[in-house]
C-alpha cells in the first residue's frame, strides 16, 4: 500500500524485524549519499548508505568532514573508485559524493552498542588496487593504466 500525506494511519502494521549483519568483510554499493551536517558539532558530514552484499540489510556511515576523520573520507572515495591511491582529486569532495551513487566497494563491519542495542558499523574500507570494473573509463577524474 502507498501512503500519502493524506492517507489514515493504519490500525496495525507489520513489525519489521532488522538484522545485524555479522562482523566481517562485504562488497557493497552506495544507494543514498546525504549531504548534512553533524548534531554534535555542526562540522559537514555525508551520511552514506551502504547496501551489503551476501547480508541483509544495508548500513549507514557518517563520514565527517574535518582534519581527523578525513582519512575515512578520503577510504570511503578510494575504495568506490572515484580516487586514486596518493593521487590529488580534481573535483570537490561534494562533486564526489553526487558520483558516489551506484558505485562499489568493499568494507569491513564491526558491532557497536549504542543504547543498548548492538548496530554494525563500518570499522573501514578496504582500497582495492584498481578502480571496480564497472565505472565507465570517462567518468573517472583520472587515467586507468
Amino acid at each position: 500500500m502507498d501512503f500519502s500525506w493524506d492517507s489514515k494511519v493504519p490500525a496495525n502494521v507489520e513489525q519489521k524485524d532488522f538484522s545485524v549483519p555479522p562482523i566481517g568483510e562485504y562488497s557493497f554499493m552506495v544507494v543514498e549519499v546525504e549531504k548534512t551536517y553533524a548534531q554534535s558539532s555542526g562540522n559537514p558530514m555525508l551520511k552514506v548508505r551502504l547496501d551489503l552484499q551476501g547480508a541483509d540489510g544495508c548500513v549507514f556511515d557518517n563520514l565527517v568532514l574535518t582534519d581527523k576523520a578525513m582519512f575515512k573520507v578520503v577510504s570511503f572515495l578510494e575504495s568506490i573508485g572515484l580516487k586514486e591511491k596518493g593521487k590529488e582529486l580534481f573535483i570537490s569532495i561534494g562533486e564526489a559524493a553526487d558520483k558516489a551513487v551506484g558505485l562499489e566497494g568493499r568494507c569491513v563491519l564491526k558491532h557497536e552498542t549504542y543504547n543498548g542495542e548492538v548496530r554494525a558499523k563500518v570499522d573501514k574500507y578496504i582500497v582495492l588496487d584498481k578502480p571496480a570494473k564497472f565505472v565507465p573509463e570517462g567518468d573517472l577524474p583520472f587515467e586507468i593504466d
